[in-house]
């Protein structure tokens, strides 16, 4: 019988993309070490620096970057936006993250930090260069790619930051060692949704650049529940490729969620626990929210048979 439950182990890196009004006769410069001297004051140690994928020095558990791809608005004439990427240290998994990131969102909000369509929320989650896992999670990611861009904005379905997953099935087949997958993967950039490039570091990782950015903690955490349950599925199960992208519709919500473990399925996770639960209530409103609340009519239901066999096969 398996259980769903999260990894609250894996290690983590998440990046917050906002933009910060310039008050004063201040420069972008101070915007940013004002943020950082802020949250360092209220115990989340920060350093300000520029753009950089520079892990951060010891001791410090933010940095407060500048980054030119976001862009501020101009609602109001006079007023100035400065475009900020907060990135945290790498955390020793979800409990470590709740010490960090609510209190920083919080703290940027407050001091009148916004999001628009330019900016992203990224999530880093650590990926052993299994070649079986990487390419369950590929399969697992490819079937369901539409649908979960059906949970973000709509501008993130168009964005060159995040670039859907190519069409084609059994991308990694027959990659069965390290430099096949090399080779495989060697046409895909750090600017897929899926971002895979990291794999082969030192510290291998992987990145999931679907969501819009925010600044909302319960946004946030339930973002994070998604991603880890969908890794860690990939590497509890093999999934197995399809033969193309499930459309995304309120029927494969559904099957995701079965799928992945965050709702009960006697066939695939018979137990889910309260969390991966609540995430997957959150998911079924975000989704209604941007997708117009379709309503799934009974008609267009699988029977139960033919619902636990399907979702068997996407979780095989």
């Amino acid at each position: 019988m398996l259980t769903a439950e999260l990894n609250r182990t894996r290690k983590i890196g998440t990046e917050y993309e906002m933009t910060v009004p310039l008050v004063g006769s201040g420069s972008g410069t101070d915007v940013q070490q004002t943020l950082a001297r802020v949250l360092t004051a209220n115990g989340i140690r920060s350093i300000a620096r520029g753009y950089s994928h520079d892990p951060l020095p010891s001791g410090y558990d933010l940095a407060v970057e500048y980054d030119n791809s976001v862009q501020g608005e101009s609602r109001w004439e006079g007023i100035h936006w400065f475009p900020i990427e907060v990135k945290t240290r790498i955390l020793n998994g979800i409990d470590d993250w709740e010490l960090v990131v609510p209190k920083m969102l919080e703290i940027s909000r407050y001091m009148g930090a916004r999001v628009n369509s330019s900016c992203g929320h990224h999530v880093h989650l650590g990926f052993e260069t299994d070649p079986t896992a990487v390419r369950s999670l590929w399969n697992l990611f490819h079937r369901f790619n539409d649908v979960v861009y059906g949970l973000v904005a709509p501008s993130r379905r168009h964005s060159t930051y995040c670039r859907p997953m190519p069409h084609e099935s059994k991308l990694l087949h027959r990659a069965n060692s390290v430099e096949k997958l090399r080779t495989a993967l060697q046409g895909y950039d750090r600017y897929s949704a899926l971002n895979l490039t990291h794999l082969f570091d030192d510290a291998p990782h992987i990145e999931l650049r679907h969501h819009h950015g925010t600044l909302d903690v319960i946004k946030a955490r339930n973002w994070l529940r998604f991603c880890l349950q969908l890794v860690q599925h990939s590497v509890n199960r093999t999934c197995q490729a399809a033969p193309a992208p499930l459309p995304n519709s309120r029927k494969n919500l559904e099957k995701l969620l079965v799928t992945i473990g965050l709702k009960v399925n006697t066939k695939v996770y018979a137990k889910v626990s309260p969390e991966l639960r609540e995430t997957g209530k959150y998911l079924l409103r975000t989704w209604k929210k941007f997708n117009g609340g379709i309503s799934l009519a009974k008609s267009s239901m699988p029977q139960q048979g033919e619902e636990d066999s399907e979702d068997a096969a996407c979780a095989a």
